[in-house]
C-alpha cells in the first residue's frame, strides 16, 4: 500500500487519523444515554411494551443501531425528541430516523501559514457534515433474534483536500442480529469496521470529546472511511456478557490512500472489489463493565489487524501484507455523583504497533484524564490528553535520500471540552500543541485551535 507523504495531524481527528471524521464525532456525541437512564429493550424484541411512565424518547432509543461502539446521541438530547408525532408514528411501524449537521474549523495559533497547505490548520481549515440515520427492526418481518437494518449516510465538505474528500457517501448498510439475550451477535453487509472495533470514542459509546482516542495505525493499516466496505463481523460473549471476542472481516482501503478509494468507488459507496484492496481481518477480544451504583465503567480490549493487500515497503520491494496491535483501556476512577453514575474522573489508555518497514506512524502510546459530567454540568465532557507516536526510521531515511528533510517521532498535548449549549446543540473546543505535526518535510510545532458545532435533530 502505497503511504501517503502528508500524513494528518493525530489530535485533530475523531478516529484518530484523518480530522474530524464528523460522523463519527456526531454519531457519539453527548452522554444523555447514561444520563437518562436509557431503556434497554428485550433483545428478543426490539419493540417490546414499555410502561407508561418511560419518556417516549427512550421507547424511540430502543431502535438505534445494536452493538456498535458509536451509538448516535439519544434522541431525548435533539433539538425536538418527538417530531411532532413523526417519531411516535415511526416507532409504531418499527422505524427509527435521526440526522445532524456537523461545522468546524480548526487554526494554527503560531501563523505557520503556507502554501501549499501541508496539515490541517497550517492555513484556517474548515469542514461541514450533514448525516442521517436510519434502522428498521427486521424482526417484525421474519428475522430471527433482535434484527436490525442499519442505515447511514452524510454529505461532508472540507476546505483542505488533505484532510477527507468532498462528497455524498453512504457510510452504512448493513443488517445486524443478536441472539440469547445479546450474547451473539452477526452482523453483514457494507460498514466502516472502525464503528465496530477498537473504540475511538473517549469512554463507553455514550461519551465523547475532540480528543479522542488518537491513533492512526489501525486506519494507516487498512481500515476504511469515508466510504463503506463490504464486511462481516461476529461477536461472542460470555454468560455475564462482560467478556467477549468479536472477528471481522472486510476489504481494505484502496493501496493508494483515501482519495483514491474514494474515487474508485462508486457514488453510493458500496463497491464491492476495488482494484489492489484485500481483505482485511481483525480479532478483538474485550472485558467491559458498565458504570453502576457502587460499579465503576471499565472497558479493556486488544485486538490484532491483518491485511492481505500488497504493501509498499520503504527499503525497497514490496511487502505482502500488513499488520497491527493494539490495546485499549478505559477506567472510572471514581464517581462524582450516585444518582447518575456514569459522572465521574476516567483515564484512557492506548498502546499500537505496525511494521516500521511499510507503515510511516509504526508505534503509539498516549493517556487521556477525562471528566463526565464537571462541573456541575452532567452533560458536558472535559478531557486532558497526551500521545507520543513512534515514526518509521526506514521512511525517514527513504525522504533523507530523496532530499526532503523528516523526522522520527511527534508529541501532542491537547485539552477539550464538549459545553452543552442547549438540548441538542454542543459546542466543542480544543487546544492542541504539537511536536512534528507530519513526518515530512519537518515543521516548527503547531499549536492549533479547534472549534466545532454540532446540531442534533
Amino acid at each position: 500500500m502505497t503511504q501517503v507523504p502528508v500524513i494528518l495531524m493525530p489530535q485533530n481527528t475523531c478516529r484518530a487519523t484523518l480530522a474530524f471524521a464528523a460522523s463519527c464525532l456526531l454519531a457519539s456525541l453527548a452522554i444523555c444515554d447514561n444520563a437518562h437512564a436509557t431503556l434497554m429493550l428485550p433483545t428478543d424484541a426490539l419493540d417490546a411494551n414499555l410502561t407508561a411512565d418511560v419518556p417516549a424518547c427512550h421507547r424511540y432509543d430502543g431502535l438505534q443501531p445494536q452493538g456498535t461502539t458509536s451509538v448516535p446521541i439519544s434522541t431525548c438530547e435533539t433539538l425536538s425528541p418527538d417530531l411532532g408525532k413523526f417519531r411516535a408514528s415511526l416507532t409504531d411501524n418499527g422505524w427509527w430516523i435521526e440526522g445532524g449537521t456537523f461545522l468546524g474549523g480548526t487554526f494554527d495559533l503560531l501563523n505557520h501559514a503556507a502554501h501549499p497547505q501541508l496539515y490541517i490548520g497550517q492555513d484556517p481549515t474548515y469542514r461541514a457534515n450533514t448525516y442521517v440515520y436510519i434502522t428498521y427492526d427486521l424482526s417484525r418481518i421474519g428475522f430471527a433474534g433482535a434484527s436490525q437494518l442499519v442505515f447511514n449516510a452524510n454529505v461532508q465538505a472540507f476546505s483542505y483536500a488533505g484532510e477527507n474528500p468532498t462528497g455524498f457517501a453512504i457510510n452504512s448498510l448493513y443488517i445486524s442480529q443478536r441472539f440469547n439475550d445479546g450474547r451473539e451477535q452477526v452482523q453483514y453487509g457494507f460498514d466502516e469496521l472502525g464503528n465496530q472495533f477498537y473504540g475511538f470514542s473517549l469512554g463507553t459509546n455514550s461519551t465523547t470529546s475532540p480528543a479522542g482516542v488518537g491513533s492512526s495505525i489501525p486506519y494507516e493499516v487498512g481500515f476504511i472511511f469515508n466510504k463503506s466496505a463490504p464486511e462481516i463481523n461476529l461477536r461472542l460473549a460470555s454468560h455475564d456478557t462482560h467478556f467477549y471476542d468479536r472477528f471481522g472481516v472486510t476489504r481494505s482501503v484502496d493501496p493508494q490512500g483515501p482519495q483514491a478509494d474514494w474515487d474508485a468507488n462508486n457514488f453510493w459507496g458500496l463497491k464491492w472489489h476495488i482494484p489492489g484492496a484485500g481483505p482485511l481481518y481483525i480479532n478483538e477480544l474485550g472485558y467491559q463493565l458498565d458504570a453502576q451504583p457502587q460499579q465503576h465503567m471499565m472497558w479493556l480490549r486488544q485486538g490484532v489487524i491483518y491485511n492481505a493487500s500488497r504493501f509498499t515497503g520503504f527499503n525497497g520491494g514490496y511487502a505482502d501484507g500488513n499488520y497491527a496491535y493494539y490495546m485499549v483501556g478505559d477506567y472510572q476512577l471514581f464517581q462524582t455523583d450516585s444518582t447518575q453514575p456514569y459522572r465521574g474522573f476516567y483515564i484512557n489508555a492506548k498502546a499500537d504497533y505496525a511494521p516500521p518497514d511499510r507503515n510511516v506512524f509504526a508505534g503509539d502510546i498516549g493517556a487521556t484524564f477525562y471528566v463526565l459530567g464537571p462541573f456541575d454540568r452532567p452533560y458536558d465532557v472535559l478531557a486532558l490528553g497526551y500521545t507520543y507516536n513512534q515514526l518509521s526510521r526506514s521512511f525517514e531515511h527513504m525522504r533523507e535520500a530523496s532530499g526532503y528533510t523528516a523526522v522520527d517521532f511527534s508529541r501532542n498535548y491537547a485539552l477539550s471540552y464538549v459545553y452543552r449549549l442547549g438540548r441538542g446543540v454542543y459546542l466543542s473546543n480544543q487546544l492542541s500543541y504539537t511536536v512534528n505535526p507530519i513526518p515530512s518535510p519537518k515543521q516548527a510545532p503547531a499549536l492549533t485551535w479547534m472549534s466545532s458545532l454540532s446540531l442534533s435533530y
